[in-house]
This record gives C-alpha cells, sequence and structure tokens, in this order.
C-alpha cells in the first residue's frame, strides 16, 4: 500500500526554548514531540482524504486524532483539553503547536468523532496512531484486551455527555438565581450550594474512578427535583427559561425514570448509551 507523505511543520521555536527550560527531555510529551514525524510514518495511506471531513489540510487531521488520544489517556472533555493544550507546554510541543495558538472550537472534536464513528478508514488510521504511541509508552497497554477504536470514542463522548449534565444544571441555576432568586431560596435543597459552587464544578471525576456513576445519579436526582419544583410552580417566567428548557432536553434525552411500586422514590438511570448532541454514540 502506497502511503503519503504528511506535510506535518516542525516544533515552532518559541516552543521548544520554553519546553526544554520547564521540563526534562524524559517528559513523555516532549518524547513525542521530538519522535512525531516519526510516528505519522507511513500512517496515512495514499488515497485517503481529510477533506472528505470537512478538514482543511493533513495538519488539523492530525492535530484532531492527537487531540482525541489525549483526552481518552488522560479523561477529558471536550472543554479541559482544549484548556489544556492552552497552558501546557509539554502538550503544544508534543503536537509541534506554537505558545499562542488560536483556540480550537470543542464542537469541531464532536464533528471528527462522528466522523470516526462513521468512516472506516478514518478510524483505522486513528487507531494505527493509538496504536503507536501506546507502544511509544504513552498509553498503558492492554494485552489482554485490545481497545478498538470504537471504545476510545465511546469513553470520550460518555465525558461530554457527563459535562452537559452538569453543565446545564449549573446553567438552570445561575438563570435562576439572577432571575428568580427568591424563588430559589424558596426551593433549592439545602447541599445544593457546596455541590455547585464553582470549586465543586471545577473539581475534576476520574472516568474510571468509583464515585463516577454516583455523581452522576446524583446530578440527575438534581435535575428531576428542580424541575418538578418548575412544573408544580406553573409559572411561565420559570419555564420559558431558555436554560430551563435546556435542562428539560438534557434531561428527556439522557435520564430515563423507571417508577418504583413501592414508597420509595422512583429509580433513575443515565442513558450511557445517548449523547444529547450526537446520535451517533449508540
Amino acid at each position: 500500500m502506497a502511503y503519503q507523505m504528511i506535510p506535518y511543520p516542525s516544533i515552532p521555536e518559541d516552543t521548544r526554548r520554553a519546553a526544554t527550560a520547564m521540563y526534562g527531555k524524559s517528559n513523555i510529551n516532549l518524547r513525542i514531540g521530538d519522535h512525531l514525524n516519526e510516528l505519522l510514518y507511513e500512517l496515512v495511506p495514499l488515497e485517503f482524504d481529510p477533506g472528505g471531513m470537512g478538514l482543511r489540510s493533513f495538519e488539523v487531521f492530525v492535530q484532531y486524532n492527537l487531540l482525541t488520544i489525549y483526552q481518552y489517556s488522560e479523561e477529558l472533555t471536550n472543554a479541559q483539553i482544549l484548556d489544556a493544550v492552552r497552558n501546557r507546554v509539554d502538550l503544544k510541543y508534543a503536537m509541534h503547536l506554537p505558545l499562542n495558538i488560536p483556540r480550537f472550537d470543542p464542537q469541531s472534536l464532536c464533528e471528527f468523532r462522528r466522523h470516526l464513528f462513521n468512516d472506516s478508514a478514518s478510524a483505522q488510521i486513528f487507531l494505527n496512531l493509538f496504536d503507536r504511541l501506546t507502544i511509544f509508552g504513552l498509553l498503558e497497554p492492554d494485552e489482554a484486551q485490545p481497545v478498538a477504536a470504537r471504545q476510545v470514542l465511546v469513553k470520550i463522548c460518555t465525558l461530554h455527555r457527563f459535562e452537559e449534565v452538569v453543565e446545564a444544571m449549573y446553567q438552570a441555576l445561575e438563570a435562576l438565581a439572577v432571575s428568580e432568586p427568591e424563588w430559589l431560596r424558596g426551593n433549592m435543597l439545602p447541599y445544593w450550594y457546596d455541590r455547585y459552587n464553582r470549586s465543586a464544578r471545577l473539581s475534576p471525576y476520574r472516568f474510571s474512578g468509583q464515585g463516577w456513576n454516583t455523581r452522576v445519579l446524583q446530578i440527575g436526582s438534581d435535575i428531576q427535583y428542580l424541575l418538578g419544583k418548575v412544573d408544580l410552580a406553573d409559572q411561565p417566567q420559570l419555564t420559558n427559561l431558555k436554560e430551563i428548557r435546556n435542562l428539560h432536553r438534557i434531561w428527556e434525552d439522557q435520564f430515563v425514570v423507571y417508577p418504583n411500586p413501592t414508597q420509595a422514590p422512583d429509580r433513575i438511570e443515565w442513558m450511557l448509551t445517548r449523547c444529547a448532541s450526537c446520535s451517533n454514540a449508540e
């Protein structure tokens, strides 16, 4: 099979100086940056065209592959990986990016994953690069159960779905605090301030951690409670808030309620197979 020579840029000098001053050469991301052209060698078949994915160049195609792999490796949402690339010199070095780079569009990462879900050629290139970076030492190899491209994408999309749930609840509470503070004060639960203050909002929740699913269901229960109170109030100024409407959409798209025939609360389950913004992650 013939392969394309990817016209990938060299490491910018400002990034090189900053990274070597901050990190040792043993840093895995600096080593990736030094060997990136080797990692990309004979990666893309000659017939492959990134324009079919709506990408303007092979350089952008490689960047989105790397961003997605780092998302999986570090368990980051779209917003978190883009913040990491903007703030971390080692990631800029690994991806051959200048210190001052324009911000990537978070939605473009979703679009990229849609293509990987639906295009086997793109998914194979992604998986080949993933395997090369695993061998290189970025990820832990799992010889008993090799990682499939779909497995990587589903994990990232699940992180994104969780971010949607959390962000929708935060935005609804903030909108109510501004427009209907007295109503919110009379209907909010006592622990909501601790759960939804700024420091809690920024706290990371590891996908592989034991508290992951518990955290999701806690927020789901809070959403159910808040929307129930809004429905009972039957006040247009509440129900017409765009943040409340968005919270309804998230709730309907991502949660299922199973009625409990006893006096106990209904059972809530998170629909892990459905993303509110992308129906391909099934």
